[in-house]
């Protein structure tokens, strides 16, 4: 039996009963809005007319009985508005009754109300036709009353007064004992409803239990032959968690959670076989790549896409001098130490390493390996300067890395950033691919790292990678030059290190090349010169500086004819 089945004859079962819970709360919930709708339309209503006639005849009564005592001082408007009054009353003792008369014998065609309660009404509405009945002669007594006060006749009409005391049992004791009787009858209605609520929730809750109680007893039974191909399921899942991929769950039964072990081992068997890939591949090809051209193997493997990236290109600085100096198995050593250290500061700040050539390292940020183009050109800036950091770190370790002690090689790195539009994907033949981004962008860089010799720099971002990072690094602008193999301009800058780094000095010197660099551009060559002697002065070692101090004396001896935007073309790679 397949476990929808199962399912599905717990659901049933429990829908039937909920279903019976349900209908036989519906016809007790109908009867108590039928009790309480009978008591809104009519019980309280019947009750507030006959409580109203009751304060009316009392009103009617005393008014005049007022009017009678003060006739003798009360002025003619005074004796209207009495008679207006008593006027208005009796209208209102009539109008009452109407509307009592009325809604009882509503109640009494009303289907909702029970034949008990008609029978009540019946017996209610006798009693208000023998008031109604009695309501014309004590009308009549008060308005003779009122004709003979409105005459002056005070004397008769006091006489005439004395005549509502007929009427005490009438509208006095019987009609106290009807408003009685409409109130124990309401009381009634209220109680019965109250008792078919407590009815509807005793059934609801009987029903309830017994479902639950079937329910569970049902659950149980299903679920015991299920619980433990679960728990081996679970048992099988942690393992995988934890990196434990040589689990196969035996197949004990036929339905569901046997289709779902024999998934679960298949699911397994792919593991295994991409885990193999990663751990083969993951040696030559960031892990990160590889787990993406797994994933997509199946689709389009072949797929390139245009996005915008920051390169990254970094050089050993005068690394044939170091050749010479060692014996291969020391160079590949040293390189083997020296791409370890890059390599971890790139995968630590979200870079995808590219290729290692020579003795250089290419790397890459771009979606959806790391965030934003702004982060990505941030965190290829804190790569950058991580790896000067390493590499200060590599020259303490040589003496013990290479086995000498003295004549050690001289190990500095240089390195070009650029950002821009580059095509991502895999490049290659049928036999061998590489993923890999191509583009301006990524000869940029490399032409970058390279401008890096003639300016005696460490690390050189183009202007487009400057307007990136400019709120997290201090920059210095060196220059605007064409690059070799290029034929459009560009502003260059020399990253200089994290935000609020620079000390006085380094401030001075950037501000005043700031200032030199605008009088070089506006061929001011007596005031550039004179800038960048300052500069010279503040740091002898500042090669940018050196080097246009060499260019503006070339340039004032032989002044540039026509346009000019500063732009310097670097013929060398």
């Amino acid at each position: 039996m397949k476990l929808r089945f199962k399912i599905l004859a717990i659901a049933f079962v429990l829908l039937a009963l909920f279903a019976g819970a349900v209908g036989t709360s519906a016809v007790v919930q109908k009867r108590i809005r039928d009790e309480m709708a009978g008591i809104i339309e009519y019980h309280l209503p019947i009750t507030a007319a006959v409580a109203d006639f009751d304060v009316g005849t009392f009103e009617f009564e005393l008014q005049l009985r007022r009017l009678a005592m003060r006739r003798a001082e009360a002025g003619p408007g005074e004796i209207k508005d009495g008679g207006e009054r008593i006027a208005a009353l009796n209208a209102r003792l009539r109008q009452d009754l109407a509307r009592a008369h009325d809604l009882i014998e509503a109640a009494v065609n009303d289907a909702r109300n029970n034949l008990g309660d008609r029978l009540i009404l019946s017996r209610i509405q006798g009693k208000l036709d023998d008031m109604r009945r009695q309501l014309e002669p004590f009308v009549a007594l008060g308005d003779r009353g009122a004709d003979l006060l409105r005459a002056g006749n005070i004397a008769e009409a006091g006489e005439v007064l004395q005549g509502f005391r007929g009427f005490a049992g009438t509208f006095g004791e019987h009609l106290a004992a009807l408003r009685d009787e409409l109130t124990a009858f309401t009381r009634k209605s209220m109680e019965e409803a109250s008792e078919h609520e407590r009815l509807s929730l005793m059934i609801t809750v009987v029903l309830f239990a017994l479902a639950a109680a079937i329910g569970l007893a049902v659950s149980v039974f299903i679920a015991s032959h299920i619980i433990a191909a679960l728990r081996r399921l679970i048992a099988g899942t942690e393992a995988v968690e934890q990196g434990k991929l040589d689990t196969a769950l035996p197949v004990a039964v036929d339905d569901e959670i046997g289709q779902l072990t024999r998934a679960f081992n298949r699911m397994i068997e792919e593991l295994r076989a991409k885990e193999r890939i990663k751990d083969t591949f993951g040696r030559f090809v960031d892990p990160r790549v590889v787990a993406q051209l797994v994933d997509r193997s199946a689709d389009n493997p072949d797929a390139a896409e245009r996005r915008v990236a920051t390169v990254f290109f970094s050089d050993l600085k005068g690394f044939s001098g170091i050749s010479e100096q060692l014996t291969p198995a020391a160079l590949v050593t040293l390189l083997n130490r020296y791409f370890t250290l890059a390599s971890a500061m790139i995968r630590e700040h979200h870079g995808i390493v590219d290729k290692y050539i020579g003795d250089g390292v290419m790397a890459f940020w771009t979606t959806p390996f790391s965030a934003s183009t702004t982060q990505q050109a941030v965190d290829a800036c804190r790569a950058a300067l991580a790896q000067l950091d390493a590499v200060d770190a590599l020259r303490r370790e040589l003496p013990e890395l290479l086995g000498l002690r003295r004549n050690l090689p001289e190990i500095a790195v240089r390195i070009g950033l650029a950002t821009g539009d580059v095509i991502i994907g895999t490049v290659g033949s049928a036999i061998a691919k590489s993923y890999t981004v191509i583009g301006d962008t990524v000869n940029l860089a490399s032409r970058l790292e390279g401008v890096n010799k003639l300016y005696g720099t460490r690390i050189i971002v183009g202007e487009h990678t400057s307007d990136l990072v400019k709120d997290e690094f201090e920059l210095r602008e060196l220059d605007k030059v064409v690059a070799a193999g290029k034929t459009e301009a560009i502003r260059i800058f020399e990253l200089m290190g994290p935000k609020g780094c620079l000390n006085e000095r380094l401030c001075a010197l950037r501000e005043t090349f700031d200032a030199a660099l605008g009088a070089y551009r506006a061929r001011d060559w007596e005031r550039a010169a004179e800038l960048f002697g300052k500069c010279e002065a503040i740091d002898a070692e500042d090669t940018p500086s050196r080097i246009f101090s060499e260019r503006v004396k070339l340039l004032s001896r032989k002044p540039i004819e026509g346009a000019w935007d500063g732009a310097w073309r670097i013929e060398t790679k």
